[in-house]
């Protein structure tokens, strides 16, 4: 058929004789927000619950990868094929969904908006991501990925939003499913990030296991996120299959006398004076050295920055 786009003709050609003869329906994309395809996935997963489909996002990642690409060399070409490639492969899609507009436009992709519809339905179903390919020919950026369910995603995702549900309805605790996954079994510090879309929800954690295990603590903490996080109006029970949970594990932290020693985008920093203390976890976008995150930490806590401080690094394992 002529007046199919390239993007639908080109994986209809590729599938399977047994899945090609099967019926299709096919969506285009307009200019929304990319929060809103990421709303619009987790909607269509809840609308085709029992039946049996598959969703298929076709689509390039960056046109401007080389000077003989189509639409001419740009870097964010590749900058933005590298997040969104790494976003993928350590599951941590809030990456993707936080991506700057500006970033998108310099990169001259025509596949992240396919790509947020696949993967607002994939957080919904539990599934986890894997990069099966990528390569750049002809200056574009060409990645082939999977999803598939993983103990891990699926326990965590379900979990988290099982516990905020049953709350909010009933103010009663859930049990962690048995058996609780391996990542989850032992105590564990954490924090428990909320997110609808780009838009934070709620952030909420401890700096020492106060459960009997780390499933015991992302129910606790999942639900003082959706609640209590006093920087945010409580969540709604109509937002809660919208969020997205991501739960930071906190490794032992280290004493530190050189802010040298800090890296934001590595180490999470814990600073004290006298009865006041902060913490603010790794990975915050507006910081971007080491006197930044000094800085804002101590704001948090009240502490003059060059009162007598008492610093710690932390590193965070990620789960989502």
């Amino acid at each position: 058929d002529s007046d199919l786009d390239h993007g639908v003709v080109v994986p209809l050609y590729s599938l399977p004789r047994t899945i090609a003869n099967k019926r299709f329906v096919f969506l285009g994309v307009s200019g929304w927000p990319l929060a809103r395809f990421f709303d619009f996935g987790a909607w269509l997963h809840q609308s085709l619950l029992g039946r049996s489909v598959i969703l298929l996002a076709s689509g390039d990642l960056s046109h401007r990868l080389t000077p003989d690409a189509p639409y001419g060399f740009r870097p964010e070409g590749r900058v933005f094929d590298r997040l969104v490639i790494d976003a993928l492969r350590d599951h941590e899609w809030t990456r993707i969904e936080g991506m700057d507009p500006d970033l998108i436009e310099e990169a001259g992709e025509c596949g992240l908006r396919p790509l947020a519809i696949l993967l607002g339905a994939a957080r919904a179903a539990g599934l986890a991501s894997k990069v099966l390919s990528y390569e750049g020919p002809f200056g574009v950026g060409y990645p082939v990925v999977a999803f598939a369910p993983t103990a891990g995603a699926v326990d965590i995702q379900d979990l988290g939003r099982r516990a905020i549900e049953t709350y909010l309805r009933s103010r009663q605790l859930i049990e962690p499913p048995q058996p609780i996954p391996a990542v989850l079994q032992e105590p564990s510090a954490l924090f428990v990030t909320l997110r609808k879309g780009r838009e934070l929800r709620g952030c909420v954690g401890s700096l020492r296991p106060t459960e009997a295990t780390a499933a015991h603590e992302l129910i606790r903490y999942a639900i003082a996120s959706a609640v209590r996080d006093p920087r945010f109006e409580p969540v709604r029970l109509d937002e809660v299959r919208h969020l997205s949970i991501k739960v930071q594990l906190l490794e032992p932290a280290e004493a530190v006398t050189d802010i040298a020693a800090l890296d934001p985008s590595l180490y999470g920093i814990i600073v004290r004076c006298g009865e006041r203390q902060a913490l603010l976890l790794p990975g915050i976008d507006e910081i971007a050295n080491p006197e930044q995150q000094l800085r804002a930490a101590c704001e948090k806590a009240g502490i003059d920055r060059f009162a007598p401080l008492q610093i710690e690094r932390f590193r965070t394992r990620t789960i989502e």
